[in-house]
This record gives C-alpha cells, structure tokens and sequence, in this order.
C-alpha cells in the first residue's frame, strides 16, 4: 500500500492507518506528512529480515543521520 497522499491523515488519526492490514506500506514523508526529504517501508516482521537485505547494501548506499532524526522527530511530533 502506497500511503504517501494520506500518511498526514493516518498520522493525525482522521482516517485508519493501513498497515495493520498490509504486508507491506511505503510512503514518502514529504507529501502529507511534512517531514525531510525521505520515505519509508513498514512491513510485518515475518518479512522484516528480507525487507532489510533487499534495500541495504543495494538500494540504500548510506543513510544519513541528520535526515534519521528529523524523520524520527516527525514521527514523534
């Protein structure tokens, strides 16, 4: 599930989040969510490991820890 247009929406408990209900749910954190420039993958964790060694090392080169923290204080706040 793509959730980049809602995830403001789901943040804010106006409408119901869809990942108790997906395997899997993206979304950027630029849209609705008003975070840094970034994205995210939440899935269950029975697919927690595969999700983990298919975007890093790969598709994730590094990760840059001013950009963790903002995302981590938007999820916050």
């Amino acid at each position: 599930v793509d959730m980049a247009h809602i995830a403001g929406l789901v943040g804010a408990g106006v409408i119901p989040s869809p990942v108790p209900y997906a395997d899997f749910v993206s979304s950027s954190t630029t849209k609705t969510f008003c975070g840094p420039r970034s994205g995210m993958v939440l899935c269950k964790a029975e697919h927690a490991k595969k999700l983990d060694k298919g975007v890093f090392p790969g598709a994730l080169g590094s990760m840059h820890l001013t950009t963790m923290a903002a995302k981590a204080w938007s999820l916050k706040y």
